[in-house]
């Protein structure tokens, strides 16, 4: 079968023209295959249905319309070949030009114009001077780290000669009532188990236990925050009655050899703490390597030039939205009713993601030029990885999948993105790491949101406390 031909020509304002030619053949399966399915939907005089003869159908119908019909509906698939074939990336929809009807013995040709991604102009890439943090851990931090574990061994043991402090946990029931009068739905508990001041209920209403003893009742006010999770009862002054029935404390098992056997695979004491240093060496290793990371790319993407389109900034954005609306749903949260509590919308969230897309644009073009400028490729095995855990994930076979990836597009993404790995794993090695500056007053918290963003381990997650 005569292949399919495209031509691009590059015009101004990153645009390029495709001029296509549809061979005979593939013309005339496109017009058989709507010949097909009009064959089912239309009912003609005198034959059963799907029973009635091409020639009976274009006089029934016209020729003109089913042409039509059949260009409609190839045309779509025939551009997104011309695309793939001519390896280019639009991100816009075409604007698609033609003079002469489909014709099944000369084919058909169309021109589509589409904008495609821009080229960055890359400055410096290669040798940058980029801050890394030292990895450093300190005898607190182990030390803290231990008395966490040491915590999930607690038992509570009940106290009955001091009242409530934080840190307690305290059994008590508790009833909420409007300060108008009138009961309030769901503010009230029976045997309720609170630990106290690490913020499960309100703060005020912890606050107000401290000090209370075993036994005691007490009311108090409390008022709800206007950004409560629950929309009844935003700014909702209540008064509350409680009835402290019992007082906990934690009873630390000691830290011993014992303590170590029980608690882990180690023998003593300092067998744990020398493997818990360990464990904070390699995840403070981590995020100090992912943050190089970081710095590294946007040292190169402040060095490049490229005009990010606003339409690839828009698509980001949306991407990022819907990101995040899997990620919700996947915790058993209505996207809906997050934006409902957050007091916000999807339109506004999206708002307020825009400049993280177009960052994200933005490095992504610079990776692009960094793969053209070096000449890197995707590794073959890398792809056969991905397109196996794609199987996996789907339940098909990796050759079905890979097919698949082919025939829409999305293999070529897939190498794209690959390759882009690559390339910032190119700028790293390639980058020469230097000490952090000193730290200015108010940086933590920037450092932090690099740490979150970089970070690619699950080891500073806190582990829920057993009662």
């Amino acid at each position: 079968m005569e292949r399919m031909t495209a031509n691009v020509t590059r015009l101004e304002d990153n645009k390029v023209r495709l001029d296509v030619e549809v061979p005979p053949e593939a013309v005339r399966e496109g017009v058989e295959a709507k010949l097909r399915e009009l064959r089912k939907q239309v009912r003609v005089p005198g034959f059963r249905p799907g029973k009635a003869p091409r020639r009976v159908l274009e006089t029934h119908l016209g020729r003109d319309y089913i042409y039509m019909e059949a260009l409609q509906e190839s045309l779509p698939a025939w551009y997104s070949r011309a695309v793939i074939d001519a390896d280019i990336r639009p991100i816009d929809r075409p604007e698609i030009h033609f003079d002469d009807p489909l014709d099944e013995k000369k084919g058909f040709r169309f021109s589509a114009t589409v904008e495609v991604r821009p080229e960055a102009r890359l400055g410096e890439y290669k040798g940058l001077e980029v801050p890394k943090r030292e990895v450093e851990v300190t005898e607190e931090q182990v030390e803290e780290r231990l008395e966490e574990l040491r915590g999930q061994f607690a038992t509570l043991a009940a106290v009955e000669d001091r009242p409530v402090r934080e840190g307690d946990f305290v059994i008590l029931d508790f009833k909420g009532e409007r300060m108008a009068g009138g009961e309030l739905p769901g503010t009230e508990a029976e045997d309720y188990m609170l630990e106290v001041g690490r913020g499960e209920l309100l703060e005020d209403f912890e606050k107000n236990l401290v000090g209370m003893k075993a036994g005691e009742r007490k009311q108090f006010a409390v008022t709800f925050p206007m950004d409560y999770r629950e929309e009844s009862l935003r700014g909702q002054s209540v008064l509350f009655r409680v009835h402290v029935k019992e007082i906990k404390e934690r009873d630390l098992p000691p830290l011993d050899d014992e303590f170590a056997k029980e608690a882990s695979e180690f023998e003593t004491l300092e067998e744990l703490r020398a493997a818990i240093r360990e464990q904070l060496e390699e995840a403070a290793r981590r995020r100090a390597d992912g943050e190089f990371r970081a710095r590294v790319l946007d040292a190169v993407a402040e060095r490049a030039e490229v005009e990010v389109p606003e339409v690839m900034v828009e698509d980001k954005a949306e991407e990022m939205v819907r990101s995040f609306e899997r990620s919700v749903s996947a915790q058993g949260i209505k996207p809906e009713d997050y934006y409902r509590i957050a007091g916000t919308g999807r339109e506004e969230f999206k708002r307020q993601v825009r400049d993280d897309a177009a960052d994200t644009v933005k490095k992504e073009l610079v990776l692009d030029a960094v793969v053209a400028a070096e000449g890197i490729e995707a590794d073959e095995e890398a792809i056969r990885h991905e397109i196996e855990h794609l199987a996996e994930d789907s339940g098909r076979s990796p050759e079905e999948v890979e097919r698949n990836l082919r025939e829409n597009g999305t293999y070529a993404l897939l190498r794209e993105e690959l390759a882009r790995q690559k390339a910032l794993d190119f700028l790293v090695e390639n980058a020469r790491a230097v000490p952090m500056p000193p730290e200015e007053p108010g940086s933590d918290e920037v450092e932090a949101g690099v740490e979150s963003s970089a970070r690619t381990d699950g080891d500073d997650s806190e582990e829920g406390e057993s009662r």
